[in-house]
């Protein structure tokens, strides 16, 4: 569990408001892995002035030769066999590039199960170390905790402004402590998965926002509970807002049979999960989003 000090945001819109994305599970090299989707998530928020966002983990699929997972079928059609040679790297600096343009919005990058298995049975954690130091992004390892403070200044600039910094600041307008996991537990039912980040929530008081994804679904919820104030005579209540980011890995798709089908896993919903907060407000919103809803004539 790391802890990586303070996110400063500066910016210009008094009212504006922020969206905090967990692109997660995107399990980039297998087949199944929605890659115009995710191409069209990162233009999103490259094109959005108020947006920040978190590598969640499984971010490359990490199942290759030599694994008893490994499926042939399951892999990408433009990686070649001469590349199984050195996918891993390979397919991290292909990642890396693709979001080289949102890269000054990343509070952080987190690896996930599949990332840490490998790279601990090859020994090659270097790779995700040097993922986040080339890129000069926040290494949150499996989970970790960031301070985000918000500070209006009407006359800069740029709409928003995000730098990495150990130390506070010394005033701000607002501030959210978000600790970021990159998920727990193997549930596929919807209670087991909250289950999962209530458990999360649970060991985390202090925090404003919990993230987890790792169970390829969405959910939020606010978990409330009772404290007293400072002088314990009045009742306070205190709220952490939960939220399951979706995932990019198909579970079902013609000419390969993935793992998830062969036990029967529901549908994975896809894309990344928002947070929303509002500064000037002190309001928190996550959201579940749902692509390709209804149909067109």
């Amino acid at each position: 569990m790391e802890v990586t000090g303070s996110r400063i945001v500066t910016y210009r819109d008094k009212q504006a408001e922020f969206s905090l994305y967990n692109v997660a599970d995107i399990h980039w090299g297998n087949r199944g892995c929605a890659k115009g989707l995710l191409k069209r998530e990162i233009d999103q928020i490259k094109h959005d002035p108020y947006a920040l966002f978190i590598g969640g983990g499984d971010y490359i699929d990490a199942i290759f030769p030599g694994d008893p997972r490994f499926d042939p079928e399951a892999i990408g059609d433009d990686i070649l066999v001469k590349d199984l040679s050195h996918i891993a790297a390979l397919l991290v600096d292909n990642l890396a590039q693709l979001f080289i343009p949102i890269v000054p919005r990343c509070l952080g990058w987190c690896y996930g199960n599949h990332e840490l298995k490998y790279m601990t049975r090859t020994s090659q954690m270097f790779l995700h170390e040097e993922f986040c130091s080339d890129l000069s992004i926040p290494n949150m390892r499996y989970s970790g905790w960031m301070d985000i403070y918000f500070i209006h200044r009407p006359r800069q600039r740029y709409p928003m402004k995000m730098v990495v910094s150990m130390e506070p600041p010394e005033s701000y307008d607002a501030s959210l402590r978000v600790y970021i996991n990159h998920g727990i537990g193997a549930a596929t039912t919807a209670g087991g998965k909250i289950n999962a980040l209530k458990k999360l929530v649970d060991i985390t008081y202090d925090a404003d926002l919990v993230i987890m994804g790792h169970v390829h679904e969405q959910f939020a919820k606010a978990f409330t509970r009772l404290t007293p104030d400072a002088t314990c005579t009045e009742i306070r209540e205190r709220v952490t807002m939960g939220m399951i980011s979706g995932s990019y890995l198909r579970t079902y798709g013609p000419d390969h049979t993935s793992y998830g089908e062969q036990r029967g896993y529901p549908p994975t919903t896809m894309g990344a999960t928002r947070a929303r907060y509002k500064p000037s407000e002190f309001t928190l919103i996550v959201e579940n989003k749902a692509n390709g809803v209804g149909r067109p004539k």
